[in-house]
């Protein structure tokens, strides 16, 4: 089972968004794929289940031993895809896995999961608190997504100093681009200075998702960016594979977990170029080094 986090120490850089859309891809390859929402504010619920009944506090149940993980997960709208929602106490969360990592259970809670799904991806909250710092010692890939400007820019460095610091030969770290405008010259810059980095554009594709309710892929396949995302995953499965913490999956998987599109028919992206994930080995992402 591969285990992801997306993750940046600073807000507002898209962190849901491309958790989401990536997730969408992911299912719609036919990887059973779960979203574990860490961040309180619970946009990745409101956004794809909108049903979740009030009053629940998954942190607490799984800390007192009440439930058991898949005992709350829930499915989505998105065939394939089902999400653990977010405790409303951001704190009850915190507590719950720092308790689980402390004593060495959370890669248990993990395992126990790894029956059900293909693909865990966890959508962190901002900041460095323990809770993500021990997220960041578990999972198999970091992507970081990043704003083409200094301060984001400055997350991402914190996150790899993070890792270099405590993990050793940690998991690979991906910065990926987001909300990208090429009409600052900032963005253009950094953009330029970072070709081989993948790149999310803002756009009014993107904003509908607070409408619609769904991924891009599910309203507008043949967009830019639906496209993007599509090429994202594939790069992502395809590292994956070859860490050897994902399955392959066979061609009738793929068709019964494939997402409904508006159009009736599957945006077909061109395939990433071979050096479009160019890490060397597990230690360090890109041109980071």
């Amino acid at each position: 089972m591969a285990t992801i986090a997306v993750f940046n120490s600073k807000g507002g850089v898209g962190k849901t968004t491309l958790a989401l859309n990536i997730a969408a891809e992911s299912a719609r390859a036919g990887h059973r794929t779960l979203i574990w929402e860490i961040d309180s504010h619970g946009d990745s619920s409101w956004l794809f289940d909108n049903q979740l009944p009030n009053g629940t506090t998954p942190a607490a149940s799984l800390l007192h031993g009440t439930a058991k993980p898949i005992d709350l997960v829930r499915p989505t709208k998105i065939q394939g895809l089902s999400i653990l929602s977010a405790d409303s106490d951001s704190r009850r969360t915190e507590n719950f896995l720092i308790h689980f990592a402390r004593e060495r259970r959370l890669e248990g809670l993990l395992e126990e999961l790894e029956a059900h799904f293909d693909v865990i991806i966890f959508d962190n909250p901002p900041g460095f608190n323990e809770s993500n710092r021990k997220l960041l010692m578990t999972v198999n890939l970091v992507i970081v997504p990043v704003i083409p400007s200094p301060l984001a820019m400055r997350g991402l460095l914190r996150v790899r100093d993070f890792v270099l610091r405590h993990r050793g030969n940690h998991a690979p770290i991906l910065p990926v681009f987001s909300m990208t405008d090429k009409r600052r010259n900032l963005h253009k810059q950094a953009l330029a200075e970072h070709a081989d980095w993948p790149s999310i554009s803002m756009s009014s594709d993107i904003e509908k998702m607070a409408v619609m309710k769904l991924p891009v892929s599910s309203y507008a396949p043949n967009s830019p960016s639906a496209l993007a995302f599509s090429k994202l995953w594939q790069g992502v499965e395809r590292k994956l594979r070859e860490k050897h913490v994902l399955r392959a999956v066979h061609s009738a998987g793929v068709e019964a977990a494939s997402v409904e599109l508006a159009s009736g028919q599957e945006a077909q992206p061109d395939s990433p170029s071979p050096s479009y994930f160019g890490w060397k080995g597990s230690v360090l992402s890109l041109p980071l080094e």
